[in-house]
């Protein structure tokens, strides 16, 4: 369809459609980009406000559990609140409490303390009584809450603020959960509404543990009032932006708005299906998600949301604001946008239409001087009416034209028959030109062709007739060689024929006749193939025309001429059917053309069908005459042939009833020989004869079906060797005792090896027939009796299981299709009855726990439905109460591998179940106490966003083995001066963790309090210090604890370090080259050293581009590779000598990396700790 419009029409198209495109693309990035960025703008914005929402209302409920915390403590309520204390009025002891938010609970300064307890000795207290109710007033008006409950376990009140709930009635648990989740700990119920105020409340509950060894539970009444002040400021938010609190209900696993939503006609909180399509933010603030992003309100309506997770009460909230209102500028700057590309287009269109019209009017001037060049009209002159392209195409038409009228010129010339008319083409890729100059050379081969055809066509025609009017080769000879001469104008010419007719004598070319200036030559010559160029010619079946003519070849006697050698020879064979028959030879004085060649080389074929014809003829009249004297010959010895005949056939019949009397006998004993070897063969014993050296003389053909070897590969031979070890020597025995009592027959048992390399067990018995004359052999009768040992050690194994069952401590059951058919005397135990209450009943019908029942099926099915066993553990309902059972049922087959049955094996683990749980209790315990301290080490760690700020380009890779480690960095900036260390305290894991506190916090006070800055003297003061803590210098000290250290004092200013390390070295990058700092080679503490002296300290100047590094020995003696062995300290210089010219975040990767891959699978052998920093 596009090719139908004018080039006018689709440039105008064209320019239309890009400047449509162009003004589409550029409104819609820029409304695009104007859209992103006020939701961006909003995203922010909402984002503080989110913050500053949740911030205040984490403040709020962090108050809250620091007052129930303190109220949980306070004697007050711990001991007048008991069971045992009296509930009557009276003084309590003065308590000052500060229920401020400031005020750290008595447990949480526990946890932050080392945990250690006073000894101190209990003194009798005199007997104080309480008021609770007085005081628990007190705090409801200092604090303003709404309420406050002590109740007992099961709800019943105890204490109240509330007059409506007194003493002894029921706590109303609004969720369901609140008095359970109490007794736990901390907690902050659903809200609910209060119906005779309209007010929403929340409780938060904690639990009491009194002196007496009882709980109780404290509950506060919290109006939501101060919550909803929060949420409902909408500062910022807009007109349609709003707060939204929301918790899951626990009894419904609904999701409940915990304020009234802004702009909603409805006054009560909403609910909200977890799992719905809409309010996906509030879901996810619920979830314990934080985060922003463009999200559909619980209404449908498309909003910018940001959700955050309020730990302290399970809660989430949520900011949004409707899209439609912070884009609503955004749409009118798009209708803008439009407005404006729509005047564009307008504005192309016209400019378009114009400069089309412009180009297309001296297009239309070719298009018109091309229709008449189409129609064969030759105009005399294209004009040229611009000098651009189109001008320069009129120029191109113009030579065009000028080039067709030549053309046609010269094509009439032609047609003319004016051959030899002067025409060049115009270049060599001028087709039209080359082709009209490739046809008049092609006419003139043509009329040349056809007048050499011509004349072969007549010399074929002409010697056709010399062919047909002879008979015999010689004359057929003279009288074609004679034409031909004639014809192609040789003078001299030969004709050769082969002479096969005796088959013993080798074939050659003889020559039959010869013609020279017209005269026959009677000359006698051969040739053999091969041989001179006639043999050669034949030989190769292919024309010889030889110019260059030996002196020694042939030469030309004449009268008038003298001798005379020809200058050209031409030797043609005579080929038909791919078989030489003769051969054509011809010289000349001149050299033969193409033409006189090729009609040689036509007339060959005919020469050569008829020398075979005429041999053919030739032959079958010698034939003929041959055959008729063989048949008087024959006739001859016919008639005494036929005499020598009737003598035969008498003889023959008397010959004849012999053979048939013979066959008959022969017959019956093949009869008999085969039924012989059918019971052989089928027999199911194998059947034996031995010589009496014990090597077999016959075997019966049952062999091969029984041992799998051929009666050829057994006899002949002794088959001891295939007879087990273990039973030769009762297979030669027997052999033995047939020798010594001829009389008896001996039987023995033993294993055989078959030719698949399997033994199986025969049962041979064993005769003498020595004295037998047509035996004299020992005869062995063998069975295979594989399955019959199969089947009584089967019955033994059975037996033996059976008895196994019987004392067994497990219980054992077998389900046949849901039928017990065997059950051991355990069952008793268990369940108070005997085996026989449950043997062949379906398990259905039997008193068995349903519990226990449906678990036992449930197995059977997966056993069915495997075909393997199936091992798992299960609860069983017994006379000895709950136990745990250990279940592995196993399939069990019959003869042809279908399932029969199943064997149930329970084996009561009940007591390991109890061990393993206590197990997990106690293992959860040490780790909650090993993560506990591991926080208070991540606590002193130092802060790698601080050591960044100062040194920028640096990196520390730190792997504990445990959880807690025995290696840390330690870090101090004082001044200018940045002390930085690498500590590898003795052992990991908790020993170790316990050393890098004593380690930490000695460093912090020799730099910081002693305002000591010297490496190697701070290094002394800590090894004094650790030898002062570890009480190492005392006689009946034990520990031999210590660390190794390397400490650099880092002034980035100066570019120094100094350094000094015990047992660490540290590696200097220096102008590319490494220097190594060895430091001094005893430890920090671990005990007095001999020879000890102080540590050394060294000082370093570097430049920019220079690094160091300092690590743990956790690094270099980390176990793996091909070899298993450490990395090493050498393999540690060579990575910091390939990495030192990197940055040090790449460097840091290429350490993990090439230290992880060393590793590989092996387990990590110590705490790892590297530090680089490069200047």
């Amino acid at each position: 369809m596009f090719k139908q419009f004018t080039i006018s029409t689709k440039i105008t198209a064209l320019v239309i459609v890009v400047v449509m495109l162009a003004v589409a693309a550029i409104s819609f990035i820029s409304y695009r980009m104007t859209k992103d960025s006020v939701i961006e703008r909003y995203e922010a914005s909402l984002t503080v406000v989110a913050d500053s929402k949740s911030d205040r209302i984490n403040a709020y409920f962090g108050h809250i559990i620091s007052n129930l915390k303190l109220l949980q403590e306070t004697k007050t309520i711990k001991e007048g609140a008991s069971a045992s204390a009296s509930a009557s009025s009276g003084g309590f002891d003065t308590f000052s409490m500060d229920f401020s938010a400031d005020a750290p609970a008595e447990d949480e300064a526990e946890d932050f303390g080392f945990g250690f307890e006073e000894e101190s000795t209990p003194e009798p207290q005199p007997q104080v009584s309480y008021d609770v109710s007085g005081f628990l007033n007190e705090v409801k008006a200092a604090q303003g809450y709404e309420n406050i409950y002590i109740t007992e376990s099961n709800g019943i009140i105890k204490y109240s603020t509330n007059s409506s709930l007194s003493a002894g009635s029921n706590f109303m648990d609004r969720d369901g959960n609140t008095l359970s989740k109490s007794l736990q700990g901390i907690y902050f119920s659903n809200i609910f509404k209060n119906k005779d105020n309209n007010k929403y409340y929340i409780y938060g509950g904690a639990p009491i543990s009194h002196p007496s060894g009882d709980n109780s539970l404290l509950l506060i009444e919290i109006s939501m009032d101060d919550i909803h002040d929060i949420v409902n400021d909408h500062t910022g938010l807009g007109n349609t932006g709003e707060i939204i609190l929301a918790k899951v209900d626990t009894t419904s696993d609904r999701i409940n708005f915990l304020n009234t939503v802004r702009n909603d006609m409805d006054s009560n909180v909403k609910i909200l299906k977890d799992g719905s399509t809409k309010a996906k933010a509030v879901q996810d603030a619920v979830s314990g998600k934080s985060g922003a992003g463009i999200r559909t309100d619980h209404k449908g309506v498309e909003t910018v949301a940001v959700w955050r997770y309020l730990p302290s009460v399970d809660w989430g909230l949520v900011a949004k604001i409707d899209t439609d209102e912070i884009l609503s500028e955004s749409k009118a700057l798009r209708n803008r946008f439009l407005l404006s590309g729509l005047v564009i287009v307008i504005l192309a269109t016209l400019i378009s239409l114009i400069f089309s019209k412009y180009l297309v009017n001296p297009l239309l001037s070719l298009k018109k001087t091309l229709e008449l060049v189409g129609n064969g009209v030759l105009p005399e002159k294209v004009e040229k009416q611009t000098n651009d392209e189109i001008g320069m195409m009129a120029v191109s038409l113009d030579h065009l034209v000028q080039t067709l009228k030549n053309t046609a010129q010269f094509a009439q010339q032609i047609g003319e028959g004016n051959f030899t008319a002067d025409f060049r083409p115009i270049s060599e890729e001028d087709d039209l030109g080359i082709s009209l100059v490739n046809m008049r050379d092609n006419l003139i081969q043509a009329e040349k062709r056809d007048k050499e055809r011509n004349w072969i066509v007549t010399g074929v025609a002409e010697i056709g007739e010399i062919l047909r009017a002879h008979d015999n080769l010689e004359q057929l000879g003279d009288e074609t060689i004679k034409y031909i001469i004639e014809k192609i104008g040789a003078v001299q010419g030969a004709f050769y024929v082969i002479n096969d007719e005796d088959d013993s004598r080798e074939m050659v070319l003889e020559m039959k006749s010869s013609y020279a200036y017209n005269r026959k030559k009677h000359l006698q010559v051969s040739f053999k193939f091969a041989e001179g160029l006639v043999g050669q010619a034949a030989a190769e079946m292919d024309t010889v025309l030889r110019t260059e003519i030996p002196d020694d070849y042939v030469t030309i006697t004449s009268g008038i001429l003298g001798d005379q050698r020809p200058t050209c020879i031409l030797i043609v064979p005579l080929i038909t059917d791919e078989k030489v028959y003769g051969v054509l030879e011809f010289a000349g004085f001149e050299k033969f053309d193409e033409g006189k060649v090729k009609f040689v080389e036509e007339l060959s074929l005919i020469l050569a069908r008829t020398v075979f014809n005429i041999k053919v003829n030739e032959r079958t009249r010698r034939l003929l005459e041959e055959s008729q004297a063989m048949s008087s010959e024959l006739q001859e010895k016919q008639e005494i042939l036929r005499q020598n005949a009737e003598e035969m056939q008498a003889t023959q019949e008397e010959l004849k009833k012999s053979n048939t009397k013979l066959e008959e006998q022969i017959e019956e004993v093949n009869r008999t020989q085969k039924r012989m070897q059918l019971l052989l063969e089928n027999a199911s014993e194998v059947i034996t004869i031995y010589e009496e050296d014990e090597t077999i003389r016959y075997i019966s053909p049952s062999v091969e079906p029984i041992l799998g070897y051929s009666q050829k590969e057994m006899m002949g031979k002794s088959d001891v060797d295939k007879v087990h070890p273990d039973a030769v020597e009762a297979f030669r025995e027997m052999f033995g005792q047939l020798k010594a009592n001829p009389d008896e027959q001996v039987t023995i048992q033993y294993e055989y090896q078959t030719k698949e390399g399997n033994y199986i067990w025969l049962e041979s018995t064993g005769t003498n027939f020595m004295s037998n004359p047509a035996i004299h052999g020992l005869i062995v009768n063998s069975t295979d009796i594989t399955e019959r040992r199969r089947a009584e050690q089967e019955q033994r194994m059975r037996s033996k299981m059976q008895a196994l069952s019987e004392n067994s401590p497990d219980l054992i059951t077998r389900l046949e299709n849901e039928t017990i058919s065997y059950i051991n005397p355990v069952i008793e135990e268990y369940t108070g009855k005997r085996p026989a209450d449950y043997l062949n009943h379906k398990v259905r019908e039997t008193d068995l726990n349903e519990l226990v029942l449906e678990q036992w099926l449930k197995i059977v099915e997966q056993v069915n439905a495997s075909n393997e066993k199936v091992a798992t553990e299960m609860d069983f309902p017994s006379e000895m109460g709950d136990r745990v059972m250990q279940v592995n049922a196993i399939p069990e087959y019959d003869e042809t591998d279908h399932l029969e049955s199943v064997l149930v094996v329970s084996h009561d683990i009940t007591e390991r179940k109890m061990i393993e749980l206590e197990i997990q209790n106690k293992n959860k315990k040490i780790a909650d106490s090993i993560n506990y301290a591991k926080r208070i080490q991540n606590a002193i760690l130092p802060n790698t966003a601080v050591i960044n700020r100062v040194l920028p380009d640096s990196f520390i890779l730190y792997k504990p083995k445990d959880v807690v480690s025995g290696d840390f960095p330690w870090y101090v900036q004082v001044g200018e001066d940045i002390y930085m260390a690498a500590v590898d305290c003795t052992g990991h894991g908790v020993p170790g963790a316990l050393l890098s506190l004593i380690g930490y916090f000695l460093l912090n006070d020799i730099v910081r309090s002693r305002k000591i800055s010297d490496p190697g003297l701070i290094l002394d003061q800590l090894d004094e210090g650790v030898t002062s803590t570890l009480r190492q210098d005392q006689d009946d000290s034990k520990t031999k604890d210590g660390m190794d250290i390397a400490l650099c004092k880092i002034s980035v200013a100066n570019k120094t370090v100094e350094y000094a390390g015990a047992h660490r070295p540290l590696y200097i990058m220096k102008d590319g080259e490494m220097e190594e700092l060895k430091g001094n080679k005893f430890a920090i503490g671990g005990g007095i050293y001999k020879n000890q002296t102080n540590f050394t300290n060294y000082k370093v100047n570097l430049s920019k581009g220079d690094s160091i590094y300092f690590c743990s020995d956790g690094f270099p003696d980390q176990f793996g590779g091909p070899q298993n062995r450490k990395f090493g300290p050498k393999r540690l210089r060579e990575l910091i000598q390939q990495v030192h010219t990197k940055p040090m975040k790449e460097a840091f990767k290429a350490f993990d990396h090439e230290w992880e891959s060393w590793k590989a699978d092996e387990k990590q052998t110590d705490d790892v700790l590297l530090i680089g920093i490069k200047f």
